[in-house]
């Protein structure tokens, strides 16, 4: 016997359907952001508690598990357990029966020993993602909530003690990257971004390409809307936003790795900090 978390269980029942989040999300009419976000473990991209009960009931029936069962992990913070090799059938069974149908096992201390030993497993387990992500958050750099895009890499200033002449060629450096990306700003961090376009031109072109990932990305208003899967052997996808668009929002499952550009202009993304994101883009004129 051995454990799994609950996105590792919907991953696997998933993956032995040969779904994408694409299926899912027709079936389910919940939107794939939301989905992947169980399979990350990632609730707090849920804002609600009521809504993570419906949406992994929804999910769970889909595949045809045992709601129960993942509602009960979920409320107490722990891992489903599972069975391999000969016992397979045996937990198959157990995920589909009621999960109220528990032996009885009257003046007995294994109970007791059994759950206390759950308790200090989870306690170590939770202690460790917590620390984890501390120790993550904490070697994060600080990003303004607005700032202008650049296509390419502009080196930091040094500090103050570079001569007059280094400070001059810096500013003059700056005064060229600016004028040439004042078209376009973005603000917002975290999970969701805005990207702000002056001045476009209709058709506008989107390109988005995942390097050396696997990401499920969706945009509004276009073509993907319907989402579609980047891989390693197919990395790219190029759309286009109409006249008459002013605002589209494009999904993505996995944000590093991803590069998005749009208009010609490659957005920068070091302001979505979270595992998956979303980022509006507006048009003005």
């Amino acid at each position: 016997m051995r454990q799994k978390s609950i996105g590792e269980v919907l991953r696997t029942a998933r993956e032995g359907r040969g779904w994408t989040f694409v299926d899912l999300q027709r079936i389910t009419k919940i939107q794939a952001k939301y989905l992947q976000a169980l399979e990350y473990n990632d609730f707090d991209f849920i804002a609600n508690s009521d809504d993570v009960h419906s949406i992994l009931k929804a999910y769970a029936e889909a595949l045809e598990l045992d709601a129960d069962v993942l509602l009960d992990a979920y409320e107490t913070n722990s891992l489903v357990k599972y069975y391999e090799d000969g016992e397979e059938e045996l937990r198959s069974s157990e995920l589909k029966r009621s999960y109220k149908v528990r032996k009885r096992k009257k003046n007995s201390y294994l109970p007791l020993i059994y759950l206390l030993l759950a308790t200090g497993l989870i306690i170590i387990f939770v202690t460790y993602i917590v620390h984890s992500r501390l120790q993550n958050r904490a070697s994060i750099t600080p990003t303004t909530t607005s700032y202008s895009i650049v296509e390419q890499s502009v080196s930091e200033a040094s500090s103050g003690t570079e001569t007059s002449s280094t400070e001059q060629a810096q500013s003059n450096s700056t005064s060229s990257s600016s004028s040439a990306t004042e078209n376009v700003t973005i603000s917002g961090s975290g999970s969701n971004i805005v990207a702000t376009l002056k001045t476009v031109n209709y058709p506008v072109e989107v390109t988005v390409t995942a390097k050396n990932t696997t990401s499920w990305i969706s945009l509004s208003d276009t073509l993907l809307e319907g989402g579609v899967t980047l891989t390693p052997d197919n990395p790219t996808v190029t759309t286009t936003i109409e006249e008459g668009v002013t605002s589209t929002t494009l999904v993505l499952g996995v944000v590093k790795g991803v590069e998005v550009t749009v208009g010609g202009k490659k957005l920068d993304l070091s302001a979505l900090t979270a595992d998956t994101g979303s980022i509006t883009i507006n048009f003005e004129q």
